[in-house]
């Protein structure tokens, strides 16, 4: 590859009727690249490729992935990347392929009110009652006496009567629901944090449980992140065998990755923390 390749203007004129795939195409050709130089440098697929090259955005994902491709792509030709998402954005839209780019947000202050009102209050509600019935049983057990007990007579000759206790275990249970509600409110109220080690260049995107953009763009290989936020997180990967996802000190496994090395997966799922 020629050292001057980004400063290299197109050597042939860009035809009115030519599509933004086409001149990537024709470009690529005419930097003497092939396909397979092409899939090393942006780490994707032969099939994603071919379907970039032939405007086939239906192949492709997410709109925000394939400005990433075109901004890698136009990166490896030394084309005008701005020029280039310009073009794709009018593609997009005379194909009726419309993106709403959510802005990428920093993780916001926890809102306990809302939390507490949402998660915390019914959850205290319960452990309220069930104190209050626990109370009652207590009481009611304690005031009550059955008939043989008031015998004159003893039973079984001169065996005492056993006298049960139901203090120790309601206790035990009150203290077990206060730890579980202490338990709870300590986790609804701290933000968890995720890394993701980026082995071969990759779009990213992640997502927090209220559906907030935290992070969105092509990580090249190296990267280390770590995205702090309310969990569970929905991650977005474009090349999903270059990162790997650390969550809870646990290596998260990407099993559904699809024909074009795309992956969806969630983080910090429940079930995921009790395993």
């Amino acid at each position: 590859m020629s050292k001057n390749l980004s400063e290299e203007p197109l050597q042939q004129p860009v035809s009115e009727k030519s599509s933004l795939g086409e001149v990537l195409r024709r470009t690529r050709t005419d930097r003497g690249l092939s396909v397979e130089d092409i899939i090393a440098g942006m780490g994707i697929t032969r099939a994603t490729l071919n379907a970039l090259e032939n405007d086939d955005f239906d192949r492709l994902p997410s709109p925000l992935f394939v400005k990433g491709y075109v901004k890698t792509y136009c990166a490896l030709l030394g084309l005008p990347d701005q020029d280039m998402l310009a073009w794709l954005e009018q593609s997009m839209s005379e194909l009726g392929i419309h993106q709403r780019e959510p802005a990428i947000k920093f993780p916001p202050a926890p809102n306990r009110i809302g939390r507490f009102l949402t998660n915390v209050l019914p959850m205290t509600v319960v452990t309220i009652l069930v104190v209050i019935v626990l109370l009652l049983v207590i009481q009611v057990a304690d005031k009550v006496k059955l008939p043989f007990f008031d015998s004159d007579k003893p039973l079984l000759g001169s065996a005492k009567p056993t006298v049960l206790s139901m203090k120790p275990a309601m206790a035990s249970m009150i203290d077990q629901e206060a730890n579980e509600l202490a338990a709870a409110l300590g986790k609804q109220d701290s933000p968890q944090t995720m890394t993701l080690n980026v082995t071969q260049q990759s779009w990213v995107e992640v997502f927090d449980a209220s559906g907030d953009l935290l992070l969105a763009d092509l990580q090249p290989p190296g990267t280390r992140l770590e995205v702090t936020g309310d969990a569970p997180f929905k991650v977005n990967l474009g090349y999903a065998r270059g990162v790997e996802i650390h969550y809870g000190g646990k290596v998260v496994p990407v099993s559904n990755i699809a024909v074009d090395n795309t992956a969806f997966v969630n983080v910090g799922l429940e079930s995921d923390q009790e395993n």
